[in-house]
């Protein structure tokens, strides 16, 4: 069971912005469905959204009860994202989610009381997305910047805590790198979309001269946000034990491996074999152009078959052989 509360507000009485309600929308839709080709079937997050255009007043209570029933009972995973204006709150040390009533800015609900009400959450996982400025104290212990998480909580936020969370025309930066993240930019060989690997993508994508995303957890195993089509199915993965019965086995190669069988020399591979050749060369160059697999004296697969040399794993293929000696697919 898996469900996700994502807000956005645009907008504020003072200071109206644009593109939050959009971005909220968008990731609404990555997020009630895999990706096609995924193992999992299509139906994944269970999505409620707050939005000011639609549900507006967004006050500050009305969102302190959204978030209080999205951590309330036991679940998976539950996932809050927020897009809109945020504060640090330089009197109470903490980081505040601005919501849309109140004459300050500070009017919301800080991160403090999320965190809070995650620690004490029945519930497995629990991912917190911010695309707002200076987001980046939650689950710090005011006056101090020391982390205090609880178990099963991730967080990941658009901005440092004195930094301002960028947009454009089509919407926040940040949200914008996390919906390429999740439409497969971030996918493992498997297909499998992690927080880490989103943080990962995101990181990568901004320089130095950009806001920065800062990444919390404190979890004992990764959540899948998304999947989509593996790079390599698992009945493809479960077999590279097979192939290469130690991490250094070079998987010898002939030219039946190959279609382009040179003419004359059909009678030196019979047809059976050919067949049978051709298919596991098929997967191995799957999984060459996923970086698990490399030719041994040659620049191209094709070139190592119709050599005769070979392949082997790389460092990448060794991880996936020991998870399929492990039988973890």
């Amino acid at each position: 069971m898996k469900r996700a509360l994502l807000i956005g507000i645009d907008h504020y009485p003072l200071t109206p912005l644009t593109g939050c309600e959009k971005d909220t929308r968008r990731l609404s839709e990555l997020l009630t469905r895999h990706g096609a080709g995924s193992r999992s079937r299509p139906k994944n997050f269970d999505v409620d959204m707050l939005l000011s255009e639609v549900d507006g007043p967004v006050t500050r209570l009305v969102m302190l009860d959204a978030v209080k029933a999205l951590l309330r009972d036991p679940a998976d995973v539950a996932l809050l994202y927020f897009a809109g204006h945020g504060v640090f709150d330089y009197s109470t040390e903490n980081a505040v989610l601005v919501a849309q009533d109140g004459e300050g800015m500070q009017t919301g609900i800080s991160l403090s009381e999320i965190t809070a009400l995650a620690a004490k959450s029945p519930i497995t996982s629990i991912v917190i997305i911010l695309d707002c400025c200076q987001s980046g104290a939650a689950a710090e212990v005011p006056a101090t910047g020391m982390s205090l998480l609880g178990s099963g909580v991730t967080i990941l936020t658009s901005a440092d805590r004195q930094q301002v969370a960028q947009s454009t025309r089509n919407g926040g930066v940040f949200t914008g790198l996390l919906l390429n993240a999740l439409e497969g930019s971030a996918a493992d060989v498997r297909g499998q979309i992690t927080p880490a690997a989103v943080y990962s993508h995101i990181d990568q994508s901004l320089g130095a001269w950009h806001q920065r995303p800062i990444y919390k957890a404190n979890v004992r195993e990764f959540v899948i946000l998304r999947e989509v089509s593996p790079r390599v199915e698992d009945e493809i993965l479960e077999q590279i034990g097979a192939w290469f019965p130690s991490p250094d086995h070079v998987f010898s190669l002939d030219p039946s491996f190959e279609t382009d069988i040179r003419p004359g020399t059909e009678d030196d591979y019979p047809a059976e074999v050919r067949q049978m050749n051709q298919a596991v060369f098929r997967a191995l160059q799957r999984c060459n152009r996923s970086g698990l697999i490399e030719p041994v004296g040659a620049e191209h697969m094709y070139h190592a078959a119709i050599h005769g040399t070979g392949c082997c794993l790389t460092p990448l293929g060794q991880y996936y052989r020991n998870l399929s000696e492990e039988g973890r697919f």
